[in-house]
């Protein structure tokens, strides 16, 4: 009978016991076949069995079928795993005497299990008298190349000897043994066993047998070592990788994070498990709350993502997703692998020599390679009827400081220039250093221009002379300097960038004609 919660299953009958019931009870609970009193009996005494680890002997009378019975039942626990069996061998007490109570034990049991587990019986010394065929099947010995020898033919080495001085010291006191034991056949192959060893007593209490019953774990145990050479793998490559290794289910909230989120990010693993992983990308990015959903299956989604640390901090991670589906229950289950490797340094480096590329190394303002970049942006993005300016700008006899002063002091001239036409367009435009002391300035949407004029464009030349004539100390010298401005005017004096830088350098030349501080529209020039 196997037990199920508070009751049991009949699993096998034998002939004998089929003539007592009046159906076949294989399938049924224990209270469904029998009355309660009768119930309540076999239970309190399974249960008995199943806390003391050993056979129990009892009495019990019962009617079925309108007919009386009288019998003494011996109960031996068996355990299989996560189940758990009762072996129940019923006597009746008239027929007693007809008997021998060993053989009645071991033929019932056989035609219980027999091809459930390998069963053998060793007399009180541990020689083996009877192995089944399950047995003989397993260790490749035939039963006369068994019986009368000892579990010693079938030793593997595997276990030292006080494994099974524990063994013993454990059945001689009457009690079940129970353990894993790997055993070698005949060929020299090797299988292991989930084994029960139980003491078969005589009336007097005293050991007479040993039942073994054996369950044949050779494959659990082959799938257990694979799980864990899989997981002792897994763990090498995630415990010791400073690889940030995440897997999330199809919604997105965490199952696994590896060390790597506590010594990089500064998390606990108690802290992430359970949350939104996507919660750790600090990038405004409307996509980022859809990144898994969206990935294809079978498919790698590659991007960089700026993720958080703990500390509100950010790092720049190289992510690589991907979706692994398996099948759990009979239904399909999504998960995500999730491994991102730092790059902050690398995201740094590049944005610097982005900066480099595009930007005045002594000014740090955007250079002529960003104009060329910018200005037709800014063209395509107008729209309705406004305008955009070029305001050309050279200083006025700035060579004259390089040849008073040093180059040294030349260089701060330059670069307090470029920081007081960063101060007068706060901002608004964008301001580039050409090469020497030419700057120009690109305005955008200029929507008063006019008869060849615009106030927004005067406004900004205004602030810009106001600014240099205040002038600047670099050392114990006051620099006020002027500058010369052209001003070329899209659409009206050119749809392309080098007919516009020319239409202005045109202007900004005879603006310096007309001598220092001046400044003159394309237009003026051409009429």
């Amino acid at each position: 009978m196997r037990k199920l919660d508070d009751t049991f299953i009949y699993e096998c009958i034998n002939k004998k016991a089929e003539e007592v019931f009046s159906e076949n009870p294989i399938g049924k609970k224990l209270e469904d076949c029998l009355e309660e009193f009768h119930y309540m009996t076999i239970v309190n005494n399974y249960k008995r069995a199943f806390l003391e680890k050993k056979s129990i002997f009892y009495q019990d009378h019962f009617s079925i079928s309108n007919l009386t019975h009288v019998n003494e039942t011996t109960a031996i626990p068996i355990f299989d795993g996560e189940n758990q069996y009762i072996l129940a061998v019923t006597k009746k007490v008239a027929r007693s005497k007809e008997m021998q109570a060993s053989t009645y034990i071991l033929e019932s049991y056989k035609k219980g299990i027999n091809e459930a587990a390998l069963v053998a019986m060793t007399n009180e010394n541990g020689i083996i008298e009877m192995v089944n065929q399950v047995f003989e099947n397993t260790c490749q010995f035939k039963q006369n190349e068994i019986v009368g020898k000892t579990f010693r033919l079938i030793n593997s080495n595997f276990h030292d000897e006080n494994f099974f001085r524990q063994m013993w010291s454990t059945v001689k006191h009457g009690s079940i043994w129970r353990g894993e034991i790997r055993n070698r056949t005949k060929s020299g192959s090797f299988y292991w066993v989930d084994a029960n060893v139980i003491p078969i007593m005589n009336e007097h209490g005293e050991i007479e047998k040993y039942l073994t019953i054996q369950f044949d774990i050779t494959e659990k145990k082959r799938i257990i070592d694979e799980l864990r050479n899989i997981e002792r793998t897994f763990t090498l490559i995630t415990e010791y990788s400073n690889d940030l290794i995440a897997i999330t289910d199809e919604e997105g909230y965490l199952l696994y994070s590896s060390p790597s989120h506590e010594t990089i990010l500064q998390y606990d693993k108690e802290e992430l498990l359970g949350t939104y992983y996507l919660s750790l990308i600090s990038e405004d990015r409307v996509e980022a709350g859809h990144l898994l959903p969206s990935i294809d299956e079978n498919s790698i989604y590659r991007t960089e993502l700026l993720m958080k640390k703990k500390n509100g901090n950010t790092i720049w991670a190289d992510t690589s997703i991907t979706e692994v589906k398996r099948n759990r229950d009979e239904e399909d289950e999504k998960w995500f692998v999730v491994v991102s490797r730092e790059i902050t340094e690398k995201r740094e480096l590049e944005d610097k020599l982005k900066f480099m590329a595009y930007h005045d190394s002594l000014t740090e303002l955007p250079n002529r390679r960003s104009f060329h970049r910018d200005l037709p942006i800014a063209i395509d993005s107008l729209n309705g009827d406004n305008n955009i300016a070029l305001i050309y700008i050279d200083g006025d006899d700035f060579k004259s400081v390089n040849d008073q002063f040093g180059h040294d002091v030349g260089d701060q001239f330059l670069i307090r220039f470029a920081e007081k036409l960063q101060h007068c367009v706060n901002g608004q435009f964008n301001c580039y250093r050409l090469g020497g002391d030419e700057f120009v300035i690109i305005v955008d949407k200029v929507d008063d221009y006019k008869d060849g004029s615009s106030e927004k464009i005067l406004k900004l030349i205004y602030a810009i002379q106001d600014t240099l004539k205040i002038g600047w100390m670099i050392g114990d010298h006051l620099f006020t300097p002027t500058s010369s401005i052209g001003i070329s005017i899209y659409p009206h004096d050119g749809k392309s960038v080098d007919e516009l830088l020319d239409k202005a350098d045109q202007a900004l030349y005879a603006a310096k004609k007309l001598g220092k501080n001046n400044f003159l529209y394309t237009n003026a020039v051409q009429n």
